[in-house]
């Protein structure tokens, strides 16, 4: 599953609000909407700080 899935299942899964998994991952809604638009496309840097909260969150 690509990193877009896993935040798309993360979001319906847990509803969480955008606004808080945005500042968790330091991504701006906007960029957000974007990369789901496949608009924008992470950087690997972005998409390892996404990696690691879902990783965090689901751990607990």
């Amino acid at each position: 599953m690509d990193l877009k899935e896993r935040v798309k299942m993360f979001m319906e899964d847990t509803g969480a609000k955008l606004s808080v998994f945005s500042r968790k991952v330091q991504m701006s809604v906007t960029y957000y909407y974007a990369w789901m638009r496949n608009e924008v496309e992470p950087s690997e840097e972005m998409c390892e700080r996404i990696k690691a909260y879902l990783d965090e969150v689901y751990a607990k």
